[in-house]
């Protein structure tokens, strides 16, 4: 275990509970999860909305029957322009988020930590249906820990990457220590 991990990870231990792993996330993957692939369809959307108003404002120019149309396209150009910029940095700033984003697994809970210092603790309960992509560097989903509707509407509003380990080291051998873990509950 990294001893600098560790250290981050021990204040939400409660007392007597064992910490049996830690790891980070390939920010790269997570932050593509996150927020990247929005960010990718928001540069070709703003890029489209300046060209959509650049093509309106030419060729209406001049023209007395396209004034309706030049209006209608300098009201909507702008606004697609105001929403793709919009989008591409929330984007940024949700994948830049995820620096700092620490994983922990105990005798009793799996524990995200993100780097804005939200923690989100999983128990047994929310352990028992994993999803595993990878065998080598991959992801854990806590299935059954996913929102379904009701409930929690801070749990409601979360992120899929706030309910498991993405881009981890051994995903194998990190699902073989939860599903010990759970079995011992």
């Amino acid at each position: 275990m990294n001893p600098a991990i560790e250290a981050a990870v021990r204040p939400e231990l409660a007392a007597g509970e064992k910490l049996l792993w830690t790891g980070r996330p390939n920010i790269v993957r997570l932050a593509w999860l996150r927020g990247g692939k929005t960010a990718l369809f928001a540069i070709p959307w703003t890029a489209f909305s300046i060209l959509w108003t650049g093509i309106a404002w030419l060729f209406s120019a001049g023209n007395e029957d396209s004034q309706l149309f030049f209006r209608v396209a300098m009201v909507i150009g702008p606004l697609f322009f105001l929403f793709g910029v919009w989008l591409f940095v929330s984007s940024l700033i949700k994948a830049f988020a995820v620096r700092g984003t620490l994983y922990a697994l105990t005798d009793k809970r799996a524990i995200v930590l993100t780097g804005g210092g939200r923690s989100r603790s999983f128990g047994a309960g929310d352990l028992g249906s994993l999803f595993r992509r990878g065998t080598r560097r991959g992801d854990i989903i806590f299935r059954d820990a996913l929102p379904r509707g009701s409930g929690d509407p801070e749990e409601q509003a979360g992120h899929l990457t706030d309910f498991g380990f993405f881009g981890i080291a051994d995903p194998r051998g990190v699902e073989r220590l939860i599903r010990e873990q759970v079995a011992k509950a």
